[in-house]
């Protein structure tokens, strides 16, 4: 990680030098970033992308960092990402272990205003469920880490619209000028997704089974808001590893419980091979339980949004707890 920082240090010095000698300026008032007079908005990951084009519609260029498709865990910014994050009106991203190169960039862009998606919801700390197989930090990653939450705070639709009104204020705030819409897009948005949430608290009343997922974990929020049980190979943060014997028997003999929902989760743009070894196994169906992490080219393309996905896994989850 340190030398991470050291490399984003040397890029954004070499961004700031070639801004002051061409003239430029990476202020955030009105800079032109974006396309003809619009505010240019920059988002790190799809959530924070989706959201933000709700709420900003067609009064600002509003651009996702993380290639649809792109492991978002691993992402580390281009020289050509630093220089429009120093040159947005609005920088979103997350917040949270993923995050640490963020820290950097805007220490050195200080003009820049942000949003920072954890910061407006409650966290929740990391959790390793009975049989999990725990990822190891290195030890400088470790000694650095002074957070401990799960961030992955967007799957709970409770805080999805706790985020976009949010983020409406805050927009609105920066850009008094369009604060109507604005306001009137997150508003709309939000209340989508609390109509959904409200369907999800009724398709999950009274659900006590435990869901399995041969995979990475990334939806404490999101069980944790309806109250329901999993378990899962790794956390949400975990390396896609080969598990180990014990973490295969223990979700083996978990599956063959008649208290399991009969099906194998898995992730998004995951490989899936452990969840269908396991479905193989078991004669189940690998499902996949789409985060919203991130989408793949064919879902950007075809203009899916957090709502449309979340809307996707409610399809499948109603059929699959009617067996």
């Amino acid at each position: 990680m340190r030398n991470i920082k050291r490399i984003i240090a040397a890029v954004i010095s070499a961004v700031v030098l070639g801004a002051a000698l061409c003239g430029c300026s990476s202020g955030n008032s009105g800079s032109g970033a974006g396309s003809g007079d619009k505010p240019l908005v920059i988002a790190t990951i799809f959530p924070a992308y989706d959201f933000a084009r709700q709420v900003f519609g067609d009064t600002a260029e509003v651009r996702m960092l993380l290639k649809p498709g792109q492991e978002s865990h691993s992402y580390d910014p281009s020289a050509k990402d630093i220089v429009e994050i120093s040159g947005c009106d609005l920088f979103i991203y997350n917040g949270g272990e993923s995050d640490e190169w963020v820290e950097s960039v805007l220490k050195s862009a200080p003009e820049v205003s942000t949003f920072r998606m954890t910061e407006v919801v409650s966290l929740l700390d990391e959790e390793f469920s009975e049989g999990m197989q725990e990822h190891e930090h290195d030890v400088d990653d470790h000694d650095e880490h002074d957070e401990e939450f799960d961030e992955h705070v967007w799957t709970s639709p409770e805080n999805a619209a706790a985020i976009v009104r949010a983020l409406g204020n805050k927009a609105a705030e920066l850009f008094p000028e369009y604060s109507e819409v604005l306001s009137s897009n997150a508003g709309s948005y939000a209340a989508q997704i609390d109509e959904l949430d409200g369907r999800f608290k009724e398709l999950f009343s009274g659900e006590r089974r435990y869901f399995i997922f041969g995979d990475r974990f990334p939806l404490l929020y999101f069980f944790k808001e309806y109250g329901l049980n999993y378990y899962a190979a790794f956390p949400g943060c975990g390396s896609e590893t080969e598990p180990s014997a014990q973490t295969m028997t223990f979700l083996l003999e978990k599956l063959k419980d008649e208290n399991s929902v009969p099906a194998v989760f898995c992730i998004e743009l995951s490989s899936r091979r452990l969840a269908d070894v396991l479905a193989g196994d078991t004669g189940l169906e690998t499902v996949e339980f789409h985060t919203c992490h991130n989408i793949s080219s064919d879902d950007f393309a075809a203009g899916e949004t957090w709502l449309s996905i979340m809307q996707r896994n409610y399809d499948t989850l109603s059929d699959i707890l009617k067996r």
